[in-house]
């Protein structure tokens, strides 16, 4: 059986301890010092009491119309993103949309993804690189391939759209996107990821670092070639459990 990266981050945390021993309580609090401000519409909490819709639901059908808008949709097509949506939940959950959304879901919706939107074309406009929508994470062993939410040439960039900031689930997540890309650059199957953005279009906030600085903070000084020479026999034991 295959595992997506994103599951393995959340579900599986221990596999990391000992990879990535310093990604503590405490670091998680030091590296979302490093927060910024990113111009957003506000969210009603009004309408977020108001809302139907899972709040999971609610906020991947706000980033798949925040795609749509990336791509250069103009009118929103509802019915694409109703369909979008629960497909992209069901990887993770069950998760089913209802039949109709009420007013006060669309707006929401609209404010996340505008948000997104509004933030990802301004980082590109500042970085001068186009945005990839789903950039591929290569797999590796029992670690299926998967898909990131954005990239900008070099830079990954992941969002999340809780009302919390970011966890250390987000940066574990991060974390193996990276060890997965730089296995995969090694052996020549792409390119290894040189920076990360955790974007929150619901909070209006973003985390950027590089990744060696990234590394350098959660490894104990382990170089990548340790990094990676210890993921791999974590992963190498596990399988043959």
């Amino acid at each position: 059986m295959q595992f997506d990266p994103r599951t393995i981050a959340r579900n599986i945390p221990g596999l990391f301890d000992a990879v990535f021993p310093q990604l503590t309580p405490g670091v998680v609090t030091y590296l979302n010092k490093s927060e910024l401000t990113v111009p957003i519409r506000q969210l009603s909490p009004d309408d977020l009491r108001r809302s139907t819709l899972q709040r999971a639901m609610l906020f991947e059908l706000g980033c798949t119309l925040g795609e749509a808008l990336i791509r250069g949709a103009v009118v929103i097509d509802w019915p694409g993103c109703f369909e979008e949506t629960p497909r992209r939940q069901r990887v993770y959950f069950d998760a089913v949309l209802p039949d109709q959304l009420t007013e006060v879901d669309q707006i929401l919706a609209e404010s996340v993804g505008g948000n997104l939107a509004g933030a990802m074309m301004e980082m590109s406009r500042k970085s001068g690189c186009g945005i990839a929508v789903r950039p591929q994470i290569p797999g590796l062993e029992w670690i299926s391939s998967g898909y990131g939410d954005f990239s900008l040439g070099p830079t990954l960039v992941e969002v999340k759209c809780t009302a919390k900031r970011f966890a250390a689930a987000d940066y574990r997540q991060i974390a193996i996107y990276w060890l997965l890309s730089y296995t995969a650059s090694i052996e020549g199957r792409s390119k290894e990821w040189q920076n990360f953005v955790l974007l929150n279009p619901r909070r209006g906030v973003k985390v950027s670092m590089k990744f060696d600085n990234f590394l350098s903070i959660i490894s104990s000084g382990l170089t990548k070639i340790e990094i990676l020479q210890t993921f791999q026999s974590l992963i190498g034991s596990r399988r043959t459990r």
